[in-house]
């Protein structure tokens, strides 16, 4: 690219390892943490990563407000790696700043759809969706454990139109290792909702039941139910026009098998009282089954209503807070 600065949004366990790859390449990264605590940890310390790598890197700087971020004149990229739920403030936010011209935006983050959003409030032939294939975890001292990274990424254009930087900021993830291939708008959408699928099979059902993945899959009636989640999800999936053959309910079950003896991101959601993704994936596909008529999505169903309830149980969501998609079947 003949730009090399790079902006990430959100110090989680994505954007940090995301971050610590970068500036390892020799990237400047500049980032925006909300939280003022992890905001001062990643300026004092940097970024450590420990298991699948091993990094400690440290940004240009961490700010702890998009303004100050687009302040930066000579941005190329910029990685939105908030949750899900907080993409609706943090680009009111955005979209009322001035940005550099031709500067692109990657929605990386879970679910279906967070590139729309993004595409609401910022020029949709700018962005891109990143389908990640790591994921890791925080610790209470700010240190992120990389669980597993499946390459390659998948980066689409969140519009038909398939800009020239999107294939650049591809080849610039490759170069740092976090292998990423360019791929067309329909392939984007069909992978993400592939990686959705398969985090509504454990997600929730981890995080409900206080189990790690590994141990989910161990038990023969866990196991079964995720069993019967992914084939919800596919037969949603295959209705939207996604056909992922006819073993895929079989490699789905394979690739869960490897999800390693640690708990999902939403179990720590729910530990740590913050709201959840749970919306954005079994919810989806809840709200996607009910558009057809007799689709059974009743275990989908189950597990949204149970982590709903939990986010009320912790203070996260209010009482009349529910989706209607659980309330009229």
């Amino acid at each position: 690219m003949k730009r090399n600065v790079v902006g990430i949004v959100g110090f989680g366990p994505v954007g940090s390892i995301l971050g610590a790859y970068l500036v390892r390449s020799g990237l400047t990264v500049y980032g925006v943490e909300l939280n003022d605590v992890r905001a001062e940890q990643v300026n004092r310390e940097g970024l450590l990563i420990q298991g699948f790598a091993e990094l400690q890197e440290r940004p240009e700087h961490c700010f702890s407000s998009l303004a100050e971020l687009s302040e930066i004149e000579d941005l190329s990229v910029v990685f939105i790696c908030t949750k899900t739920w907080a993409l609706p403030d943090v680009m009111a936010v955005f979209s009322d700043l001035e940005w550099p011209e031709n500067m692109r935006v990657v929605a990386a983050m879970n679910g279906i759809g967070p590139e729309d959003l993004v595409g609401e409030f910022f020029p949709k032939d700018r962005v891109c969706r990143g389908v990640i294939n790591f994921a890791g975890n925080q610790d209470s001292d700010g240190g992120t454990k990389m669980n597993w990274f499946h390459p390659p990424n998948l980066l689409g254009p969140a519009s038909e139109r398939a800009p020239e930087l999107m294939n650049e900021v591809a080849e610039m993830l490759t170069a740092t290792g976090l292998t990423t291939l360019s791929v067309s708008h329909f392939e984007m959408k069909k992978a993400a909702f592939f990686k959705t699928v398969l985090n509504s099979a454990l997600n929730a059902l981890c995080a409900a039941h206080g189990l790690t993945m590994a141990r989910a899959m161990h038990l023969k009636h866990t196991r079964r139910t995720a069993r019967v989640l992914l084939r919800e999800g596919l037969t949603v999936a295959g209705l939207v026009g996604y056909n992922y053959g006819e073993d895929a309910l079989d490699r789905c079950m394979e690739y869960l098998e490897g999800g390693g003896d640690h708990h999902p991101s939403m179990w720590f959601d729910l530990k740590e009282r913050r709201p959840t993704e749970i919306e954005y994936i079994n919810g989806k596909i809840v709200k996607i089954g009910r558009m057809f008529h007799g689709v059974d999505v009743a275990n989908n169903h189950f597990f949204t209503s149970a982590i709903v309830t939990q986010e009320i149980k912790n203070g996260t969501r209010d009482d009349d807070d529910i989706p209607e998609y659980l309330i009229h079947s």
